[in-house]
């Protein structure tokens, strides 16, 4: 079994490249389309084998990378069409990241109900970062904007949010975790 110390590390690291890429995107929204695709896919790859890997580690309760193993299946794969296929999928962008974002979400959700189950006090805390993910996820889907910029900035903000989720649940349930095993 991989250490969860490590996939602890490897996931708060791609947890911050996620938020600051989505800062970036805020930052400067009239950036190629082409290249904020390719960034986002070197991204998706790079969370989706933290993903996996964090979901091997040995995590006693299973709590930190629970739904791990099919997002990062999911966010490889889409990498992988985003690098490859850069100019087919420039159209679809924010709604394939906006499933990504709500569907991280959701598995979110069902981690803050175990956390509270688990008797950990910050479960309110994945809670509300899952349901703005969530929110945002849907919102990304059925671009309410009508306009590149306002979707880029939103697609911006989504990322950076995710990122910031991802960072504080693995901080947090992995730091809990450690101080329960002892």
């Amino acid at each position: 079994m991989k250490s969860i110390r490590e996939a602890k590390w490897f996931y708060i690291i791609c947890s911050v490249l996620t938020a600051a890429a989505g800062i970036y995107i805020i930052i400067r929204p009239h950036s190629s389309a082409i290249f904020l695709c390719r960034l986002m896919g070197v991204l998706a790859v790079i969370c989706g084998a933290a993903k996996i890997f964090g979901y091997i580690s040995y995590d006693i309760y299973n709590l930190a990378f629970q739904f791990d193993l099919s997002l990062g299946i999911f966010a490889i794969i889409a990498g992988l069409v985003m690098l490859l296929r850069s100019e087919h999928v420039i159209a679809f962008l924010p709604v394939l990241i906006g499933i990504f974002i709500l569907v991280d979400g959701v598995f979110k959700l069902q981690t803050a109900v175990d956390a509270y189950r688990f008797g950990l006090s910050g479960w309110w805390l994945i809670l509300i970062g899952s349901i703005i993910c969530a929110v945002l996820g849907i919102l990304l889907i059925t671009d309410p904007f009508y306009g590149s910029e306002a979707l880029t900035v939103l697609v911006g903000i989504g990322i950076a949010a995710d990122g910031i989720q991802n960072l504080f649940n693995a901080a947090y349930t992995v730091k809990i975790i450690k101080n329960k095993k002892l």
